[in-house]
């Protein structure tokens, strides 16, 4: 049976919305080969133009969004009760509030629909400044479902990769609380900031302004979850730069890597998915650009990393300095860095008989969402 692509490992049974995203999201990609180089100053200052302005555009959504609704709320406190609400029972208020609700309802799935354009459009735009070709062949798949689903915020899918559970260390109850989390997150959470404004607001002394705080506050949520999905995405669209950066050094040099030292690199990557509790598509693409050029001929990793540091501590200095560059850029590779994924790299580089600095974990992480790549010299930084 033929391996499988490693989209299919990511994402094996996408929603119609991330298949739909991804499919824009490549027509709209101008359909040239990957650039794997490093961003110019020009190219990164592009794209936090375009992170700054659709940010932008979301927050403006929330105040259009936020006077609309302030504004029927006005209409029914003045215009309907003449200012007398509290004078008037509930009863009588009733039908006026199920079709308040009804119109912040509607008005709130425009704008949550007008935030996901956005982001998808910025998305859009941030993949083509990166230098992706998610038209070409190889992995351009993986890296438009991977943007795609950053731009709908929907979580990394919760399969198993190279038979590796990425959360294999997290509780069942836990994995169920962060899946509610994320569908939560924006449709759910954004109306409930508007019931939230009106029926707790507007019992406080300042119930008469909160028309005018609803727009302001509407902006401010809006922007912060725009700001995040494009950071997300900038993320997802220059890793693969690094990741073909590292596996090309190691694939050239004279002395390659053996079968004992990939195997601990497999080992290795597999382990930091079950620490961070994901499987992000940077470190999906890493382990499958390593099994291609690096030659590991499995298609599953039953991780033993205990073993396999065992195997670390064996194996020759140059071999060892490979190891660590992989599990290095692994550990940035994801959202975030997190401790459990630190103690690994301290464990691997202990091993191999260095010292971890954390420190320069943090500048090279800055600098891979800068669109620089991470060289040679950036991965001996780390080491002490």
């Amino acid at each position: 049976m033929s391996d499988p692509e490693p989209s299919e490992r990511y994402s094996p049974e996408p929603n119609v919305l991330e298949r739909k995203a991804a499919e824009y999201l490549s027509r709209l990609n101008e359909g040239h080969e990957d650039e794997w180089r490093e961003r110019t100053d020009s190219e990164v200052a592009e794209m936090e133009r375009i992170i700054r302005w659709s940010v932008a555009y979301a927050a403006i959504a929330g105040i259009i969004s936020g006077g609309i609704i302030g504004g029927v709320e006005v209409w029914i406190r003045l215009g309907i009760f003449d200012g007398q609400m509290d004078q008037v029972g509930w009863r009588e208020q009733l039908p006026y509030w199920v079709g308040f609700f009804a119109v912040a309802g509607v008005i709130s799935a425009i704008e949550i629909a007008a935030l996901y354009a956005t982001a998808i459009r910025g998305v859009g735009k941030l993949s083509n400044t990166s230098g992706i070709g998610l038209r070409t062949a190889g992995h351009s798949e993986l890296l438009s479902r991977g943007l795609a689903r950053a731009a709908l915020e929907f979580p990394n899918p919760r399969v198993h990769v190279y038979g590796i559970d990425p959360y294999a260390y997290m509780s069942n109850w836990w994995i169920m609380a962060r899946s509610v989390a994320y569908k939560m997150k924006v449709g759910v959470t954004s109306f409930l900031l508007r019931v939230f404004l009106r029926r707790v607001l507007a019992r406080m002394a300042i119930r008469g302004i909160v028309p005018l705080v609803a727009g302001p506050l509407y902006a401010l949520w809006n922007a912060i979850i725009v700001w995040r999905i494009m950071h997300e995405a900038r993320l997802r669209a220059l890793s693969p730069f690094a990741v073909e950066q590292l596996v090309g050094q190691i694939s050239s040099e004279t002395k390659r890597p053996g079968p004992r030292a990939v195997e601990v690199m497999m080992h290795g990557v597999g382990e930091m998915f079950m620490r961070g509790h994901d499987a992000h598509p940077n470190q999906v693409l890493l382990m499958s650009r390593l099994q291609e050029e690096l030659g590991f001929e499995s298609d599953t990793v039953e991780v033993d990393w205990e073993a396999r540091l065992e195997d670390l501590r064996a194996l020759g200095p140059h071999e060892q300095e490979a190891v660590l560059k992989v599990l290095t850029l692994s550990s940035i590779l994801g959202s975030k860095t997190y401790k459990q994924q630190k103690e690994l790299l301290h464990e691997a580089h202990e091993a191999s008989g260095f010292k971890f600095d954390t420190d320069e974990l943090e500048r090279l992480r800055k600098q891979l969402k800068k669109g620089r790549g991470v060289s040679p010299d950036d991965h001996a930084s780390v080491r002490r």
